[in-house]
Parts: structure tokens; sequence; C-alpha cells
């Protein structure tokens, strides 16, 4: 989770220009709002300013979160509840 509350866990960059912290998923910082676009810095206002990723997390083996719920389609067949009968 980044420290902004989505559910990314590698998208936290930094300004190349002011070096302000943002989440390239969700789009918020260290800065009060939303960026309109993940390539322009609402605090300084330069374009092209994602630069390098930071707070990169490194998880032991096989304990990697999974992706959040409602992402993707799940391919096993639906079950579904046996109907009761009426007396």
């Amino acid at each position: 989770m980044c420290r902004w509350g989505c559910m990314s866990f590698e998208a936290t960059f930094m300004c190349k220009f002011c070096g302000t912290r943002f989440c390239a998923e969700c789009l918020r910082g260290d800065f009060n709002g939303t960026m309109k676009d993940p390539a322009h810095c609402r605090k300084c206002n330069q374009t092209n300013c994602q630069g390098k990723r930071v707070e990169i997390y490194e998880f032991p083996d096989g304990q990697e979160p999974k992706g959040a719920k409602g992402k993707g389609r799940d391919k096993s067949p639906k079950k579904t509840p046996a109907k009761k009968k009426k007396k």
C-alpha cells in the first residue's frame, strides 16, 4: 500500500526538479489535492518530472501480497447455492 492509501506497492516516484514524492497510480503526494498527470508536478508545475522510483518494498519469499479484489477475471466456474424446496 502506498503512503497515500492506494494498493500499489511500486508506484512511489520523486520529482526530478523539486524532489516531491508522489504515487503514479493514485496521483496523490506530498501536496494538497491530486495531480492531473503523473508527468506534471503539482508542486513545481514542471512537465516530464517523473524521476526515479523511491520506496521500493522487498517482501520475503512467498509473502508478497496478492492484487486487489475485483481486478481481472476469475477463470474458475461459478458455484451457485442449491435451491431450497418449498413445503
